[in-house]
């Protein structure tokens, strides 16, 4: 059983489920360098198709990962003449006097007939049950309460699903246009950042500040006893205009930031405070999807679940026993998710144990095209007894390189597999990156990796988070070994690292850790301001050779600008 997943939105990707198992899942962005593409992923599809060995003929479907039949229905908030940009009208429409409509399917299909009497199977899922059934299949879990929060897909903002094995039951649903994603999106862009692209970095402004605007925010975000509303004057994002809040919300908050301007510590404490009201509108659906369903397990997908500061202080609610982030949760896993849905929902595949899916399940390159690569650039490497090994030891002298190895991580994480690493005492070390490395802010933060069973010592109730969505405290008493990683609020965005999940990555944290007592190291994605991450040995090549890195790993060879630092 073959199914392709796809999905061309933002984060346009593909991916390839065989049996049940993921041959491959990747983002078109790696392939065309343009971060977040949007368009077709005819790379992507052409990449997963090989690692398959697969034509299109010996598909047995191709699962999207959205519905248009829904989408093109009449949503129960408009009539079907009205045109999406004239909705001004629901100004002043409160979401609970909005009339209410049966729900739609979740699935339609379509056959195509090809050349040579070929059939070609597609399969819609509706966006937010994709995002459902990557959320569970790809974690540990038989049995959750699943919570997808995004933008929109379809008709739908967040939702709530109750799930077990195989079966999906949707239990709660708020529908466009009261969205979590839309309010983040515009208040990132009245802050200066590029929506749908800048919320990390308004995440991380927040930070910086203090919730002084908090009540201002709660005008625009409201918590019901049934979810949540927006107060729609204050935005513009549902009335497709390419500013994304209305003259309302700079009548209340003031003039927006001019993007790359001055950040000043105003700017902060709006973050803090947009930030803050958003915690509370996450924690109280995570509320009520516990009410709902009874389950002691909470999976979330979708992009919003991409805030690892509001991962974190759901964690602290203690409202579940365990916690599963999906890590390509953006628009990208949600054509893993269709994928994943046919093959074991509609097909009946076997799931088999439930099993957490790790996130290496992109591209990978032989040594052969390594030192192609190396050749056809005339650039020089050395091949030490173990390059990993050698890697720690240069980090623990101060030096800056960055890793390239197996297959490359589907989503927007660097987990070792395509990161840049350092040493993450040295407070200094934060600024250096961002100024040489990184090309970015000053204020954006780093996250360390650490050997899974080190973590409890240094971080505040971590033991599992593997993908790098969760923040931890850090332990005041470990502050000294961990203060390029440690954010200005106290907090960290954990990758805890097992050894039989990534061998090579635990090595180079041991080599660090036998050398300066630390077990574990500063991680960053491989990659500059405003591009992918690296996605081929020459994409590698390049990136360390245009920026101040010091070394750089490719798979068993070793690269390094002064050969005195060895």
């Amino acid at each position: 059983m073959k199914v392709l997943g796809i999905n061309f939105s933002n984060d346009s990707s593909a991916s390839l489920v065989e049996d049940g198992r993921v041959v491959m899942a990747v983002q078109e962005e790696r392939f065309r360098r343009v971060k977040h593409y949007a368009g077709f992923p005819e790379y992507a599809i052409s990449a997963c198709l090989k690692a398959g060995k697969t034509k299109m003929d010996d598909l047995d479907a191709v699962a999207f990962f959205w519905n248009p039949g829904i989408h093109a229905a009449t949503p129960n908030w408009r009539a079907s003449s009205t045109p999406r940009h004239h909705l001004e009208f629901l100004y002043d429409v409160p979401n609970h006097l909005l009339p209410r409509m049966g729900p739609p399917p979740e699935i339609s299909e379509q056959i195509f007939h090809l050349a040579g009497g070929k059939r070609l199977r597609i399969v819609y899922v509706t966006h937010h049950l994709a995002h459902a059934a990557a959320a569970l299949l790809s974690s540990p879990h038989d049995e959750a309460a699943i919570l997808t929060l995004d933008g929109y897909g379809e008709r739908d903002t967040s939702v709530i699903w109750k799930a077990k094995g195989t079966t999906f039951e949707r239990v709660w649903t708020q529908e466009f246009p009261h969205s979590l994603g839309g309010y983040y999106a515009a208040v990132s862009q009245f802050l200066g950042f590029r929506p749908n692209s800048g919320e990390g970095k308004a995440m991380g402004l927040a930070s910086y500040g203090q919730p002084v605007y908090a009540d201002e925010f709660r005008k625009m975000l409201k918590l019901t006893p049934e979810g949540f509303e927006l107060d729609l004057s204050y935005f513009n994002f549902f009335v497709e205009r390419p500013v994304r809040y209305s003259q309302k919300m700079v009548g209340l908050l003031g003039e927006p930031r001019v993007p790359e301007s001055e950040i000043t510590r105003r700017h902060e404490d709006l973050a803090a405070s947009m930030q803050a009201v958003f915690e509370e509108a996450v924690i109280h659906l995570a509320r009520i999807a516990r009410d709902k369903t009874g389950a002691k397990v909470l999976c979330m997908s979708g992009g919003v679940t991409l805030n690892c500061s509001a991962n974190g202080k759901l964690i602290q609610t203690g409202l579940f026993d365990q916690y599963f982030f999906q890590p390509a949760c953006s628009d990208a896993g949600a054509g893993l998710g269709a994928a994943q849905y046919v093959t074991h929902v509609l097909e009946g595949v076997p799931r088999g144990a439930p099993k957490m899916l790790l996130d290496y399940l992109g591209p990978k390159h032989s040594m052969d095209e390594v030192r192609d690569t190396m050749d056809k650039g005339g650039i020089s490497y050395l091949t030490p007894a173990d390059a990993w090994e050698t890697a720690g030891k240069l980090l623990a002298k101060g030096y800056i390189g960055s890793v390239f190895q197996g297959a490359a991580e589907f989503g927007p994480r660097a987990l070792g597999n395509r990161s840049t690493v350092a040493d993450p005492r040295p407070a200094e070390m934060k600024d250096r990156l961002n100024a040489s490395v990184k090309f970015r802010e000053g204020f954006r933060p780093f996250a360390p990796s650490i050997h899974a069973d080190r973590a409890p010592e240094y971080f505040q109730g971590c033991d599992f988070s593997p993908f790098m969505l969760r923040v931890h405290a850090t332990r005041p008493e470990r502050l000294a070994e961990a203060r390029s990683v440690t954010h200005v609020d106290g907090g960290a965005r954990v990758q805890t690292v097992e050894r039989d999940d990534n061998p090579r990555y635990w090595d180079l944290i041991e080599s660090f850790r036998k050398e300066t007592g630390t077990p574990m190291v500063l991680n960053t994605s491989f990659n500059i301001r405003g591009e992918p991450i690296v996605n081929s040995p020459a994409d590698a090549v390049k990136c360390y050779l245009t920026t101040g890195m010091d070394f750089l790993v490719l798979e068993d060879v070793l690269l390094v600008k002064n050969p005195s630092i060895l």
